[in-house]
């Protein structure tokens, strides 16, 4: 089976943004029960598994293939994410300050997560509005896109060994 460089980039779009969702799920649901247990205990040994990503583990040579404005705002939302863990992971502040800077972290990731969805949303509905118009065009011979095999089965090939490895 020939995976396309199109359905490459759909999935990595696809477990990009479902990283994207249970990671801003769990700061989000969770923060009660992690809050409590590091006012309560003073430890900071929970915090991995609610700040657990890959895409931390997600590759320049995957990202590339994406559209410039979604890195951008992937960034933002991961480095918002980041700055969050680490002020957990370092603060000496009392349990109150932490609650409200925790409130603001989560504010601001709301915002962040609610664009980054949309521009998931704008990434996905451009590919799918982009082969229906194709299927639906009857170019002449002349004007049809070549599509090299090779060029494709090296790239397939590339990028899911990017996307399986570590």
């Amino acid at each position: 089976m020939k995976i396309s460089q199109e359905q490459i980039i759909s999935r990595l779009i696809t477990l990009i943004r479902l990283d994207a969702k249970n990671l801003f799920e769990r700061i989000k649901t969770r923060e009660v029960e992690y809050l409590t247990i590091f006012s309560l205990k003073r430890t900071r040994s929970h915090f991995p598994s609610v700040f657990r990503s890959r895409y931390k583990k997600v590759g320049i040579g995957d990202l590339k293939y994406l559209s410039p404005e979604l890195i951008v705002v992937l960034n933002d939302f991961y480095e918002t994410v980041d700055k969050m863990e680490w002020y957990l992971t370092s603060t000496e502040d009392m349990p109150q300050t932490v609650d409200d800077r925790v409130h603001y972290f989560i504010k601001e990731l709301t915002r962040k997560y609610d664009l980054l969805m949309l521009y998931f949303d704008g990434e996905t509905e451009d590919e799918t509005e982009s082969e229906a118009l194709l299927e639906e065009i009857d170019l002449p011979e002349e004007f049809e896109l070549e599509e090299s095999e090779e060029s494709f089965e090296e790239l397939s090939d590339e990028v899911l060994n990017d996307l399986t490895s570590s």
